[in-house]
């Protein structure tokens, strides 16, 4: 039996964390699950953020087929010892992030879902596929997408603006709905990043409870730092006003970098004085 685990995203739910874990315990893991992640599938990842694209939706049949072949390619390169498990993590499975690019939801994650069940069911004639997905609450989801957009483009437009034309993006449960119904009978597990924050290894938690790996080996586990911290109301408008401004790509993310170490620098002698 061919075991495989496909974790799609979704973007802001605990990914950059899970996928933290997964590194520092590489080697520990190796023996029991074969780890595939963005870097060793770049072209894969490229064409499921292209199937997201509001202009370019004339064109994808030809995108999803694009997306089909380059999948399939990454199976066939991707070797499995005998008793391993396929874990194959990477949030752009669900396409581009909304707010980029003109992308308003994750629309483009159903289609995608049923192009991985299809080729990886044609890849492999003795299989047990599960896909997996970490969440976020709603309105959680829409403060940490904003603050993202912030700190990572020129994005300038308001919070309450964002929340008003990107409500339908946080709406993950209904997405995960239509994608349970697309695939059945093939299982998909979820995991609401608020249930998984106190657990020991934090969003990796459920993970690995699919992976029933023996227990001497999770006793050697290391859990990831926590990352990517929210910026408050202040980081948040000047962020805005340093995107607002007239400047290279280069000089806006040095400016950022700045403003954001300082302040977060102060906080710190703030909590230990």
């Amino acid at each position: 039996m061919n075991r495989v685990i496909i974790h799609a995203g979704f973007h802001k739910t605990g990914t950059t964390s899970l996928q933290q874990f997964l590194e520092i315990n590489a080697a520990t893991l190796a023996p029991h699950v074969r780890v595939v992640m963005k870097p060793q599938m770049e072209d894969v990842a490229s064409c499921a953020r292209d199937c997201s694209n509001a202009s370019l939706l004339g064109s994808n049949v030809f995108r999803r087929a694009a997306f089909r072949r380059r999948f399939m390619d990454l199976l066939r390169r991707t070797s499995l010892n005998t008793g391993q498990t396929l874990l194959i993590s990477c949030e752009a499975l669900v396409g581009r992030m909304p707010g980029r690019e003109n992308v308003v939801a994750f629309d483009a994650a159903l289609g995608l879902a049923k192009d991985m069940v299809r080729v990886t069911e044609k890849h492999f004639d003795d299989l047990d596929l599960t896909l997996f997905y970490t969440t976020r609450e709603q309105a959680s989801w829409i403060r940490s997408a904003y603050s993202h957009l912030l700190h990572q483009s020129k994005f300038t437009m308001s919070e309450a603006e964002f929340t008003k034309r990107f409500h339908r993006a946080g709406d993950l449960d209904t997405i995960l709905a239509q994608i349970d119904k697309a695939i059945a009978p093939r299982a998909l597990i979820t995991s609401q990043l608020e249930n998984t924050t106190l657990e020991p290894f934090g969003p990796a938690s459920s993970l690995l409870k699919l992976l029933n790996l023996p227990s001497d080996v999770i006793t050697e586990l290391k859990p990831a730092k926590h990352l990517n911290r929210q910026l408050d109301t202040f980081e948040k408008r000047k962020l805005q006003d340093f995107n607002a401004q007239d400047m290279t790509d280069t000089e806006l993310n040095q400016i950022k970098r700045r403003f954001l170490r300082k302040r977060r620098n102060r906080k710190k002698r703030r909590e230990n004085d």
